[in-house]
């Protein structure tokens, strides 16, 4: 189990990738730096909701591409 925010950024990355689209279009389409979608697809910086529901839209995915399933989140109450 990892925590919530690694997962949707390793989901986000991969959704990008199966896409080939770079982060440079990505980040430039959302109107952030392609560092901080760095950041985001790391797991190193939390995301907003909204900023979540941009990439969705942008890469054409399913909620269920990106978000994950609660057995694969690590929380305070399944440690």
């Amino acid at each position: 189990m990892q925590p919530v925010q690694k997962l949707i950024g390793m989901n986000i990355k991969i959704a990008r990738t199966k896409r080939s689209i770079t982060q440079a279009e990505v980040a430039s389409k959302i109107g952030i730096e392609a560092s901080y979608l760095s950041r985001i697809e790391r797991g190193t910086v939390p995301v907003s909701c909204e900023r979540i529901y941009e990439i969705i839209h942008l890469l054409h995915c399913e909620l269920n591409d990106i978000f994950p399933v609660p057995e694969e989140v690590k929380t305070q109450f399944n440690q």
